[in-house]
């Protein structure tokens, strides 16, 4: 069972989702985080124009944080420490940011940072020990959180971070006693319930288990935490009709939701909710197969997995294949699951045991490589004879039927294939028929050398903005930096330099996308530059090509200011 951050006022307690949703989106909160007087106790002593400024800042970066528009909240806060250092709380506040950006080096710095300026902070010790939690430094992150306990006993994030340590380290007799104690501090918390009803079917007492996972449902009725517990119950093959109940539940309250997506105005929310409800299909998925119902099991992971390939999607999978005899499949499922996660112990296991002693694992996962390439991929006739790469939205609804398409970026002559692809045919992904509308991010390659185009949906949770947004409001100061959409910035773009083709990478047969990054000056060229996804062996070529990169300057009320955005650089063999 994989698990998420959970934000909370002014802490960070870790809030378990359904697998593998909690893999790809470990820096994001719940929708209903209760982010709120995060910055109390920050008021300026006197009214001079320094403490007006930092007054301003912290504003900001409270609404930042309310917006869970945590990247602006980090720059405000560290304009604030720049002004002064000593602000009080200022430290706690920026390393706590840092956690929820998933930057948990920088998270830790500044939090140790925090217990220097003020050794008796009463939040600092917990938050850094989630910094050094999610380093995996386990037994420096038990002494924090301990010395927060210290400090202040009845911390109920510092005793639920400890139980939640314990429970990583599987060290469940050690877990329950400081649950226990969290939830005797806060009864009503739904996610302490949901630990100790983890801890306690770890630990033969299914009784307390089932109870403590119901109640964790009543306290928060909600479709995640709904999905949470079926998926718990289904695990541990507890009360699987009251599962069944609770995930049927949590689908058709998203479904709802899901009605009126439009790509005219689509919403970061949109995406989380279209992301939920893939897990959602999986989960239920593995409900029926714990009950026995192997053809919807199927129906439901099968959805799942050709939407996004993960991890549990692919164990499930090909477990419901060894189930129903398919012996071949579920082998093809393990390959392409390892090759996914060469920490699946699981996959690792049954494809040593269906392919034979002798089978070699390593060619079998290299293998899985080029099974997982295709996937589900798409042809689309290059009537133009276009060359290059672009990205689109795709709304889908059961059929399928197609609701739509939009560019994103890319190259430009790919822009008119938007109108291809609204009317392109597609695989039914879909386990059911509802009115749910699912927009898809969706890659489309194009090369001179062959007759039709292969587009791959991708998953993704970033949601372009399409123009300029609006300066931040109540930040003390001038604006100094804007948060821009790729097509946007692209569209800026006046110098334009092409990464080499590293020879290595070309000699292995690797292709595919460097996601960098970047922070453009004032004056166009590039201040900042960081790595965020990408293959290995691509990414110095693609970074020192974009280093050069020169754009138009980006005026807010005619002032040039810097610009926050994210390059996509694009390695093809066949060009």
């Amino acid at each position: 069972m994989f698990s998420r951050i959970f934000l909370s006022c002014c802490a960070v307690s870790l809030f378990p989702l359904a697998p593998a949703f909690a893999q790809n989106s470990s820096q994001l909160p719940p929708p209903n985080s209760p982010i709120d007087q995060l910055a109390s106790g920050f008021a300026p002593v006197d009214s001079s124009p320094e403490n007006s400024t930092i007054s301003g800042l912290l504003r900001s970066a409270d609404q930042a944080a309310k917006n869970r528009d945590y990247s602006s909240c980090a720059q405000f806060l560290e304009r604030v420490v720049a002004i002064e250092p000593k602000t009080r709380n200022a430290w706690n506040y920026l390393g706590w940011t840092y956690n929820a950006l998933g930057q948990y080096e920088k998270a830790e710095a500044a939090l140790r940072q925090a217990i220097a300026v003020d050794p008796s902070d009463l939040r600092a010790y917990n938050n850094l020990g989630q910094a050094l939690f999610f380093q995996k430094k386990y037994d420096e992150a038990i002494l924090f959180y301990k010395k927060q306990i210290a400090l202040n006993p009845k911390d109920p994030w510092a005793h639920t971070n400890l139980g939640r340590m314990y429970m990583t380290k599987k060290e469940y007799a050690n877990a329950i006693p400081e649950l226990e104690i969290a939830q005797n501090i806060s009864p009503q918390d739904a996610n302490i319930q949901f630990y100790l009803g983890r801890c306690y079917a770890r630990s033969s007492q299914p009784e307390k288990a089932v109870k403590s996972l119901q109640l964790s449902v009543q306290l928060q009725p909600v479709p995640i935490r709904m999905n949470d517990v079926a998926y718990e119950l289904a695990e541990d093959n507890l009360d699987l009709p009251v599962a069944e109940k609770y995930e049927e539940s949590a689908i058709a309250a998203t479904v709802l939701e899901m009605r009126e997506t439009s790509l005219e105005h689509l919403s970061r929310e949109d995406l989380f909710q279209a992301t939920r409800l893939i897990y959602f299909w999986d989960t239920l998925g593995w409900i029926k197969f714990r009950m026995g119902d192997l053809i919807t099991a199927e129906r439901y992971v099968k959805s799942a997995w050709l939407i996004y390939q993960n991890k549990s999607h692919g164990e499930h999978l090909a477990q419901i294949y060894e189930k129903q005899g398919r012996k071949a499949d579920a082998i093809k499922m393990y390959q392409m699951t390892l090759a996914l996660s060469s920490e699946s112990t699981l996959a690792h296991d049954r494809l040593s045991a269906l392919a034979g002693p002798e089978a070699n694992l390593d060619a079998l996962a290299e293998e899985g490589h080029k099974l997982l390439k295709e996937v589900a991929p798409i042809r689309i006739a290059n009537k133009g004879d276009v060359e290059g790469f672009a990205e689109f939205w795709i709304l889908l609804s059961p059929g399928p039927v197609v609701r739509g398409a939009k560019f994103i970026s890319g190259d430009d002559e790919l822009n008119p294939f938007a109108k291809t692809l609204a009317s392109a045919s597609y695989p039914d992904v879909f386990p059911e028929a509802t009115e749910v509308r699912i927009a898809r991010r969706a890659r489309l390659s194009c090369t001179h050398s062959s007759p039709d185009c292969r587009l791959r949906f991708t998953e993704t949770l970033a949601v372009p903005a399409g123009e300029l947004p609006s300066p931040p409001s109540s930040i003390g100061g001038s604006v100094g930096r804007v948060v821009l959409d790729a097509s946007v910035s692209a569209a800026k773009l006046i110098k334009k330099v092409l990464p080499v083709y590293p020879v290595l990478a070309r000699n292995a047969g690797i292709d595919g996308v460097v996601r960098l990054h970047v922070v453009i000056s004032r004056d166009g060229t590039i201040s900042k530059l960081e790595i965020l996804s990408g293959h290995p062996l691509l990414v110095q070529s693609a970074m020192d090509a974009v280093k050069q990169w020169v754009f138009q300057p980006t005026l807010v009320e005619g002032v040039p200011v810097e610009v926050d955005t994210t390059i996509d650089v694009y390695f093809s063999l066949n060009k």
